[in-house]
């Protein structure tokens, strides 16, 4: 060991700069040395954990070490690197939920980004205790999860991203009902921007279904939501079947009247406002083109005339 010492630190004072390409390591806080060096070596940023941790003892760099997150070179020289990572690191990133994500999508995307494990996240949304003191009457934090860019904190903890998301949902829900009175109650709106956020594609069209749907739910006709339907599914199909029309649960609004349960995703800003502010047409009935777009229909004649031309290819 007393021959190693001063090798090492010959090799340290003369190491020359190593090539690679460049991978992000994210260091956990509280990581010791033994376990930076490992995960070092695992991404194939340093070839030798043992140089390593030699190295980062002797030069005093084990006291100086940092967490947070680093862009590396591959097979760089081990004190290069213990240089970079006594220096902060990032420990937020940047972080874009897209509108009508569910709460599944968006575990995922934060376990992705190394905000939070998705277990842990979908978890805290489910927390009861959480659920009480955000004022969510529901069983799940879905729909009040508001899609945006968030500058997260890597490690964070779940119930800390889900009370951000959730804050932010309340102070975008809140600015929008200072422009126009809900037409239903806080929940039923959420849960019908919800539906319509995974409904339809074009921002012209959101106001006019929510109108459709305001006055099918008037009527005590089922919405018919090919979205409610494809949240029951495990994997997401464009075209539903019958069958998958026929499946029972509270969610199917092609079997049962009236609203869903619960939201089916997490809304933006313009299906919360359709929702709030539909729009007033003789339409009740909509069907897809299949681009995107919708052919809209006052009578049940009308509707089935487009069917057949949307079946039909016309």
């Amino acid at each position: 060991m007393k021959r190693l010492v001063p090798l090492l630190l010959l090799l340290a004072l003369f190491c020359h700069t190593r090539t690679g390409k460049e991978v992000v390591v994210t260091i956990p806080k509280g990581s010791s040395t033994s376990q930076i060096a490992d995960s070092l070596k695992a991404r194939g940023v340093i070839d030798n954990p043992v140089k390593f941790r030699l190295l980062a003892r002797l030069l005093g760099y084990d006291r100086k070490l940092r967490h947070g997150r680093y862009t590396l070179a591959t097979s760089s020289e081990e004190l290069n690197v213990l240089r970079a990572l006594s220096e902060p690191g990032r420990t937020s990133i940047m972080v874009t939920i897209p509108e009508g994500y569910r709460l599944n999508q968006i575990a995922a995307l934060l376990e992705e980004n190394e905000v939070c494990p998705a277990a842990d996240f979908i978890a805290a949304c489910q927390d009861r205790v959480l659920l009480s003191s955000l004022a969510i009457p529901l069983n799940s934090a879905e729909g009040y999860l508001f899609p945006d860019t968030y500058d997260l904190e890597l490690g964070a903890p779940a119930s800390d991203v889900v009370r951000r998301l959730v804050a932010r949902f309340l102070e975008v829900y809140e600015e929008l009902r200072q422009e126009h009175a809900p037409v239903l109650d806080d929940d039923q709106t959420v849960i019908l921007a919800s539906i319509l956020e995974r409904e339809v594609a074009l921002e012209d069209e959101v106001p006019v279904v929510a109108g459709i749907f305001l006055k099918r739910l008037k009527l005590g006709i089922p919405l018919q939501s090919c979205a409610t339907v494809q949240y029951l599914l495990p994997v997401i199909r464009e075209c539903l079947t019958i069958q998958d029309t026929k499946i029972e649960s509270p969610y199917n609004t092609y079997l049962h009247p009236g609203l869903p349960p619960g939201p089916i995703s997490n809304p933006g800003r313009r299906a919360l406002r359709a929702a709030m502010q539909p729009a007033e047409t003789e339409y009740l009935y909509f069907v897809a083109r299949g681009d995107g777009s919708h052919i809209f229909s006052r009578t049940l004649r009308e509707h089935e005339q487009a069917k057949h031309r949307v079946n039909s290819g016309a």
